[in-house]
């Protein structure tokens, strides 16, 4: 991406056209382009008033981006993937020299357990086995086999560009995250690639259980709802932060209750419910609440997620426990629960790791996200929670 932006400089192109030639935001662009301004002893970029220019370095350096731009290009086909990260071709043609890990993880200075995680990832990432293993060392795949002549190609570009000043993958941009959400968020992934996170990919996932899925600690990243009485444990070595927090609704039948602001659990003693199938954390925190009112629900139907479930909240066939704006809006009818249960919003990330500022950014852009929710769908509800400060203080300055 940052080779491709050179050139683009070097064609004339201004940052709207640079942007739309690459897949990216105005944002991302400038983001780059500073940095590029800006790294190493020899920047290959110098700022003019609003626009870039070539540096003598530049345009030392042009016809080995061209060169290396070409065989990223050459790569990025044969595999499909958009980012080429200068450290995946390095720990790739690092191992396939040294004929092992371990004799890669001493040339590169790393864990070996690190590296191989590494290369795991870079393998799922790049959709091949690229090493076939074995005690003595590792070799080629056929499918490395095919990518070998441009890899070398582009490792000989980066080490003529290596001299004059080629700067670093930017280590503020993960190169290869993966993002396990609970919810599909409209808008996420863009808002990711706009602010310069271009090659973060995100995998929605149920969370059946009272503990974290393999998938998620898989994950870089994860977002998930914590419901009133029946909260997710997070592992060791994970941080989490709340997005945001709401207080519990229930989907009621047009018939059921009258037009009240809020309704009482013990007044939906008499219902039939709908929850997610028995052991899942809706099920159980369904119980839980219930039976903290003072009565056992009973559970009719087990099919919350999903055109069956909406089928029965729509046929007023069952109630079931939801929050102020994680539910599709339409006709589906919502009341506010009068006891003070709260369901939550969580990301978690691992503890000091490269996807922090990223997570933290995501706390950011969710809670932001849900205020606009809130503006549009429950204005009397965000003015609510502004208003007490001591009991919502995530809503102060929003």
């Amino acid at each position: 991406m940052d080779l491709r932006l050179v050139l683009g400089v070097a064609d004339g192109a201004d940052q709207s056209a640079l942007a739309s030639r690459l897949g990216l935001g105005e944002t991302a662009v400038r983001k780059r382009l500073r940095r590029l301004a800006t790294s190493g002893a020899t920047p290959w970029l110098r700022r003019a008033g609003s626009g870039y220019h070539l540096t003598d370095g530049g345009r030392a350096a042009l016809g080995a981006i061209g060169e290396a731009a070409s065989a990223c290009a050459a790569v990025t086909a044969v595999l499909g993937v958009e980012v080429l990260p200068v450290r995946h071709v390095r720990v790739v043609t690092a191992i396939l020299a040294s004929g092992s890990i371990s004799g890669a993880a001493r040339q590169l200075g790393l864990p070996q357990p690190s590296l191989s995680a590494q290369l795991s990832r870079i393998e799922r990432r790049w959709g091949n086995v690229l090493f076939q293993r074995a005690p003595g060392g590792v070799s080629a795949t056929p499918a490395l086999d095919r990518l070998l002549p441009h890899l070398r190609l582009l490792e000989k570009s980066l080490s003529r560009l290596a001299a004059t000043g080629m700067p670093e993958d930017d280590p503020g941009v993960p190169c290869d995250l993966e993002v396990a959400c609970e919810f599909g968020f409209t808008g996420l992934l863009d808002a990711l690639r706009d602010e310069a996170l271009v090659d973060v990919q995100q995998h929605i996932v149920s969370v059946p259980g009272p503990d974290w899925t393999p998938d998620m600690r898989n994950a870089d990243i994860c977002v998930y709802a914590d419901l009133p009485l029946a909260s997710l444990t997070t592992p060791p070595g994970w941080t989490t932060a709340v997005a945001f927090e709401e207080p519990a609704y229930v989907l009621l039948p047009r018939t059921a209750v009258s037009d009240r602001e809020t309704v009482e659990l013990r007044d939906l003693a008499g219902h039939d419910w709908l929850t997610g199938p028995a052991g899942t954390r809706n099920h159980r925190s369904v119980l839980a609440v219930c039976r903290a009112a003072g009565f056992v629900p009973r559970v009719r139907f087990t099919a919350l997620n999903g055109p069956s479930g909406r089928h029965i909240l729509e046929a007023g066939e069952a109630v079931a426990l939801t929050s102020a704006t994680l539910v599709p809006a339409g006709a589906l009818r919502t009341v506010r629960l009068a006891e003070d249960l709260r369901v939550r919003l969580v990301v978690g990330w691992r503890h000091g790791g490269p996807a922090t500022a990223t997570a933290e950014w995501m706390v950011r852009w969710l809670r932001e996200q849900h205020v606009q929710r809130l503006a549009q769908r429950r204005p009397e509800l965000l003015a609510e929670l502004r208003a007490d400060p001591v009991g919502w203080p995530g809503y102060v300055d929003a």
